[in-house]
Formats: C-alpha cells, structure tokens, sequence
C-alpha cells in the first residue's frame, strides 16, 4: 500500500556526486559527526533571544550581547559560526544582520517560525536522550527515560517552563496545518468533534471556524488542560481532562488524533485506538493526522527518517507507513485507511467504526 503526496519527497543531495573525492567525503563525514554542534549553536541563540534583537537594519553584537546580559566574545563566536553554516550575516567588524535562514528563528516573524522547534532540539532532557541511541538499538526501548529518571511526559508535567515550550513547540509547527486538516475533516452540521490529545486546541479552533454548526471537545492531560485560557477561546469549544490510556469521552461523531500515535509503540497505540473505538458507536469517523512514510527508504524524505528515529529515543514510538496504521486499525474495530489528505510533511487518514 502506497500513498501519494502533494509534491515530492525524495531524498536530499548532499553535494555533485561527481566531485565526492575522498577529501571532500572525509569533510562531509566531519560536518555530519559534528552536527551536534550546530544543534546547540541554533538553540542557545534561541533561547538568548538573539534572533528577535537583532534589528531589522542590523546591529552590533557587542551592542547586542549587553542588552541580552550575555558575553560579548562568546556571543561573537557563536554568531560567526552560525554565519559559516548560512545562519545570520556576520562581517569582520561585529556587525549582524538577518538573512532568510535566521529570520525563520524569530518568533515575530509573518511566515514561518522554527524558534520552538530549535529551542525544543536543543533543550537537555532531549539531548541527553538522543546520548543514549545506542540503548535504543540495543534493547528496542525508548532512551529518555534512562537518562532523565522518568518517561517524556511525566517529565514534562514535573517542568511547567519545558512543557510550555513543548507546547509551543506543537503549536508552531508547519505553517497553515490546522487549517489544512480542517478542510478535510468529514465533519457535518451539528455534530461533535473530539480532539484526543488536542493539546492548545489549535485544530479544534480551526474546525469550529470553518464549521459553524459544530461543536468540538480538546480532550488531554490535566496539566495541559489546566493552562489553556478561560473558555478555550472559542464559545464552541469544551475542555475534557484525562488520560487517552484510561478512556476517551464518549458520544462524539468524529474522532482525531493528530500527531499521537507515532508517540508510542504498537501496543500502546493499540490501546489509545481501542479506547476510541469503545467509545464511538459504529459509523462514528476517525481521523489519524500523522506523517506517512513510503515504503522504501529511499523514497522517503530524509527529515522523516530522523524523525523517526525521534520517536523511538523518547518514546519508544515511530512514524508508520499505511500498511503500518491499516494493521493497527484492523485490530482494533476500525476499517481499512483511507487518504483524505496527503502532503510531505503529514497525511490525514480516515477510518471507520464498524
């Protein structure tokens, strides 16, 4: 079973091939062992605030290091690096300037952000994780929580400042995919929307919008519950707190789950469909948003298979192809996927109660 995407996603060319001699091979091989490197340098510009100071005429670092309360040498450093890899324009004199690459570090920024998602790479418990690959590979569990002292999630719960910027983090993500799936949803006047692990909202918002006759419900945990605004910001929209492990509410029409199963392995996966599926009468719809990878490595987008990987260091999950969710569906009451939506980044797949 295949699935076709809006627009290619095929490997990435590092390089001509054609001029891959063996010193330009040991280079490569150098700047790949050392991208750990540039991880941290994106990170902790980030999280300096260096990308949303930097004016839009330009600035001085040494300037800039003072009002961000940092060292004006290691500042200049780090921004000079950064220049090297693209990120930032840095002259000889100190002065900075953006480019397209570090613009997409604000956080002010009109199109795209990546702030959140270099401060969420970046952060300890996420680095100290992917330290410990070699446990996965080993043992075939998820990495964090030997090295952190308890699973991604308790983690998080115990951090409010970490969970927040995970949220974020969740929310920035591709531009304009809340919208997309909700253009897609198979949602009809009247009917009641679940968002199962719904987190800020952000889908269920965009279904409401786009949807005036509907009701939607963002069901997760307590601490993310607890943070959302009063009233969830929107009149439409109600607020459930609870575990997806333990149960899901009942009653709705459709069922989403955006960007959850690849959290977990086969089993708990199961689980969270099972417990949907108890709670949907036959005919109720359910909507997987995930990311679909092909069959062949070699078709997928190498972004993809790193995220995979991700998956699996903090939670012992994985990203899926369809044959992959038609055989979790399979087993837990629902019929065969079927594409509503495909893109590089996600696809949105349904299924039915029967």
């Amino acid at each position: 079973m295949t699935i076709q995407e809006s627009a290619p996603a095929g490997p990435v060319t590092h390089g001509d091939p054609a001029a891959r001699t063996p010193a330009g091979e040991i280079r490569r091989m150098q700047e790949l062992i050392r991208g750990m490197a540039v991880t941290q340098m994106i990170a902790a510009a980030c999280e300096l605030g260096l990308p949303d100071a930097v004016g839009d005429d330009g600035d001085s670092l040494t300037a800039l290091a003072e009002r961000l309360k940092a060292d004006a040498g290691v500042l200049t450093r780090i921004a000079r690096a950064l220049s090297s890899q693209g990120v930032f324009d840095v002259d000889a004199d100190g002065g900075i300037r953006h480019n397209e690459a570090s613009r997409l570090l604000t956080t002010t920024t009109d199109g795209p952000s990546l702030h959140w998602a270099a401060r969420f790479w970046g952060m300890p418990g996420i680095w100290r994780s992917w330290g410990a690959l070699s446990h996965c590979a080993g043992t075939g569990e998820e990495a964090f929580s030997p090295v952190n002292g308890q699973d991604f999630f308790a983690y998080m719960n115990a951090s409010p400042e970490e969970e927040a910027l995970y949220q974020r983090y969740m929310a920035s993500g591709y531009p304009g995919r809340y919208a997309a799936i909700a253009d897609v949803l198979p949602v009809e006047p009247g009917e009641w929307v679940i968002d199962v692990g719904g987190g800020t909202g952000s889908l269920a918002r965009a279904v409401l919008e786009r949807n005036p006759e509907v009701q939607a419900i963002v069901y997760d945990q307590a601490s993310v519950i607890s943070a959302l605004p009063a009233g969830s910001g929107h009149a439409r929209l109600s607020t459930c707190a609870g575990s997806f492990f333990d149960a899901v509410p009942v009653g709705g029409d459709v069922y989403v789950l955006s960007w959850i199963l690849h959290d977990w392995p086969d089993g708990k996966a199961e689980a969270v469909l099972r417990n949907c599926r108890t709670a949907m009468a036959p005919g109720a719809r359910l909507v997987i948003v995930d990311r679909v990878l092909q069959e062949s490595p070699q078709d997928c987008d190498p972004l993809d298979l790193v995220l995979d990987l991700q998956m699996q260091v903090l939670h012992g999950g994985r990203e899926r192809t369809l044959d992959d969710f038609a055989r979790l569906l399979d087993a837990t009451g629902f019929s065969a996927p079927r594409v509503l939506s495909a893109r590089p980044e996600f696809a949105v797949v349904q299924a039915t109660a029967v």
